[in-house]
């Protein structure tokens, strides 16, 4: 009887092994999807959420790609009334594509390559970061003893690039990626951190689980350069004390997403779960994205 069940283990394992997929969705002139997402911020104790709809729609297909324009229909936000600054902050960074209309290129396996109207996106961004940081500094005018509104938008502005609003589109994250259980690939996260991650497929299902792989020295270099970039007048002595500093500060990090994918290989639903402890902030956001009926 052991030495079945050890049998039926093995094979089992075998075929789990086995199982692998590639992920390019299909891409037909005239295709359009909407998505709903609901995303939950904890942090600081408090719970705020973003509701918002995204249509994703298909044109210019050729032998190499598409055009996929994202369209922002809708986004309902918490008002910032009552928050801390940091809060403030981090649900603006939510938000920082609500009424836009992205452009993408992408290759033929739905791979974005490319922000074909970037500079119309980048100034509809500014405007966001702009009203929202004109409504902080009314409400929280004790900002200004830290900062000038000029600054902290320029400072943002500065953020701003293809690359990051490229890797923003969750709808999108699989394309391209051939799958199988227990497959690893490392990669940044949002805060600039190195994350390990590794799949797992259940039949229409693919899961991702990813941990912080940085070493000792690589968080040294981590922090010395947020503090460069923030707050440049304490790098120096953040540099002669690091060893304390690196004593004081938790570092932690953690993603779990879960695809239901459809036959055509575009999602049908994604539910994301993220932790952060960096820098003294702990946050936690949980996001559901499903296809609107």
């Amino acid at each position: 009887m052991k030495k079945l069940f050890l049998t039926s283990v093995v094979l089992l394992m075998a075929l789990m092994a086995q199982a692998q997929t590639k992920i390019a969705p299909k891409l037909e002139n005239g295709f359009k999807a909407v998505y709903t997402e609901k995303s939950t911020i904890n942090m600081m104790g408090k719970e705020l959420t973003i509701n918002s709809d995204n249509e994703y729609a298909v044109s210019g297909v050729t032998a190499d790609g598409a055009v996929i324009t994202i369209t922002n229909t809708s986004m309902d936000v918490p008002s910032t009334e009552g928050i801390d600054p940091v809060s403030a902050l981090l649900l603006m960074s939510a938000q920082l594509t609500k009424g836009s209309v992205v452009k993408l290129a992408v290759n033929a396996d739905g791979v974005p390559q490319k922000i074909l109207n970037f500079d119309e996106v980048k100034q509809k961004v500014g405007e966001t970061i702009d009203d929202n940081i004109s409504r902080m500094f009314e409400a929280m005018p004790e900002l200004s003893q830290a900062t000038t509104k000029e600054d902290l938008t320029e400072q943002l502005m500065e953020t701003i690039s293809e690359e990051m609003l490229l890797s923003d589109f969750d709808v999108l994250a699989l394309n391209g990626k051939t799958i199988a259980n227990g497959r690893q690939d490392t990669y940044t996260n949002s805060d600039g951190m190195k994350m390990k991650r590794m799949y797992f497929i259940a039949g229409k299902k693919i899961i991702s689980n990813a941990t912080l792989d940085m070493s000792k020295d690589e968080l040294k270099e981590f922090i010395i350069k947020q503090v460069e970039k923030e707050a440049p007048e304490q790098a120096q002595m953040i540099k002669e004390n690091i060893d304390m500093v690196m004593g004081q500060l938790k570092f932690d990090a953690t993603e779990k997403n879960t695809y239901e994918m459809q036959d055509n290989n575009w999602p049908a639903s994604i539910i994301s779960e993220e932790t952060k402890d960096s820098m003294g902030q702990s946050v936690k956001v949980t996001s559901t994205i499903s296809l609107k009926k």
